[in-house]
């Protein structure tokens, strides 16, 4: 009875807290900047496999086909890259600036072509004889913090400024689509004005740049907790305990989690296209296809040890959608959500793989994932270990991994399938029958 209360009050708790995060519009909104952006990364990463291939033998047959030498053909290959992944500081701010602005319930438009030009206003520039000029890398994942703080200003201010109704107002007869570029006029000067201003005080005062302020201030303290073990394993046990009270966990842990990985996933590219030692373990490919291996091992569990007719019919269905990592059949068939038997393998089993994922990659047993592939996470294990990491010893991790994960389960699921059993038998449970002992 009390564990009941317990869990009755957790998930009170949990369900308040999960419901200010979801509704907040500027978490809402990182998150759909982040996804936007997410489809330009699988297609770079499409381009990035060929221009480096894993194995040797593939990078001399493609020279040899083409007929040009390997720095040539790779070099037209990365022209997607440039204009992708090097420039998703721009993308984000764009699509973040959407999002926030479609949330507040101001002019979509002017708010994200005013965040744009505070973005790049921001934006470090260096002397060319040409003038001056923005230099590509600082638009990319080194500016996405500012990205995202930028966006957010802009449209929080914008949407002031414009409940003040500091508007330059035209005749009713004037069409909307030639009266709306001159209301944005004065919100979006004054904007860009405190954003100019900002930059000279910056440089004037400081000698330094919004983008080494934010990296500094904000970027690196989340980088720092978010790009640790520990912050990982406790973003896996908080995703999983939401998930477990029947709360998308997932959505909510990946809104504040998704950029801080992006950053480092992308350190990770940038340092395996030049050739340097890769600098983060824990990436976004981490997080997504050797951290989230957990809840998969119920599934196998109970195509192994399962006796029940419910459990193995239920073992034949989730193991189809769980090859490419769709787990909902498992959720709510089995079901894991809400049965205090399977809460500890379903709170604590991601986290596990996790630190088993992180200590193969530190000890140098598994290459740490290049950043030069980012799949989406319905790719199914094994080739999304072997790609991400260039190295079978990706693809053997997750095996080994989803091994563990199985055999934890399975005490837990034997527990389950035991009470199945009897119930399909037409017999008591035990805990009636030591009731009608008692």
């Amino acid at each position: 009875m009390k564990d009941n209360q317990f869990l009755e009050s957790l998930q009170e708790k949990l369900a308040i807290f999960s419901g200010k995060i979801s509704t907040n519009p500027y978490i809402l909104a990182i998150r759909d900047g982040m996804l936007a952006y997410m489809p330009f990364t699988f297609i770079a990463s499409i381009f990035l496999i060929v221009a480096f291939p894993p194995v040797q033998a593939i990078t001399d047959l493609i020279t040899s086909i083409v007929g040009v030498e390997y720095g040539v053909w790779m070099g037209k290959l990365m022209y997607v890259a440039s204009v992708t992944l090097n420039i998703s500081g721009l993308l984000v701010a764009i699509s973040l600036s959407k999002s926030l602005a479609a949330k507040l319930e101001v002019a979509e438009m002017p708010v994200i072509l005013t965040s744009v030009v505070s973005f790049l206003l921001l934006t470090p520039q260096m002397a060319t004889e040409a003038g001056d000029a923005i230099q590509v890398a600082k638009i990319g994942s080194e500016a996405l913090f500012l990205a995202m703080v930028v966006s957010m200003l802009t449209t929080r201010i914008y949407k002031f400024i414009d409940s003040k109704n500091l508007k330059i107002k035209m005749p009713d007869a004037v069409p909307p689509a030639v009266s709306a570029p001159f209301e944005s006029i004065i919100p979006s000067f004054i904007i860009v004005f405190l954003f100019w201003a900002l930059r000279l005080v910056l440089e004037g005062f400081f000698d330094s740049s919004a983008l080494v302020m934010i990296n500094s201030t904000l970027g690196m303290p989340i980088k720092m907790l978010g790009g640790s073990l520990f912050g990982v394993v406790i973003a896996k046990i908080f995703e999983q305990l939401l998930w477990f009270f029947g709360i998308h966990g997932g959505s909510i842990v990946s809104g504040v989690m998704t950029p801080v990985f992006q950053v480092l996933e992308d350190a990770n590219k940038a340092a395996s296209i030049a050739g340097q030692p890769l600098p983060n373990i824990i990436c976004n490919s981490f997080f997504t296809h050797f951290a989230g291996i957990g809840i998969v091992g119920s599934v196998v569990a109970l195509i192994i040890v399962a006796k029940s007719k419910r459990y193995k019919e239920m073992g034949k269905i989730a193991g189809v959608p769980y090859l490419f990592n769709i787990g909902e059949p498992a959720l709510f068939g089995i079901p894991l959500m809400l049965n205090v038997t399977f809460f500890i393998p379903f709170v604590f089993t991601c986290a596990i793989s996790a630190v088993i994922a992180y200590l193969a990659f530190a000890s140098g047993i598994v290459p740490i994932p290049t950043g030069l592939v980012q799949l989406p996470w319905t790719t199914p294990p094994v080739i999304s270990g072997y790609l991400v990491t260039g190295s079978i010893m990706g693809g053997a991790l997750q095996l080994f991994l989803i091994a563990v994960s199985t055999i934890i389960w399975i005490p837990f699921i034997k527990v389950e399938d035991k009470k199945l059993v009897r119930e399909e038998a037409g017999l008591p449970l035990e805990e009636e029958v030591s009731k009608v002992e008692a």
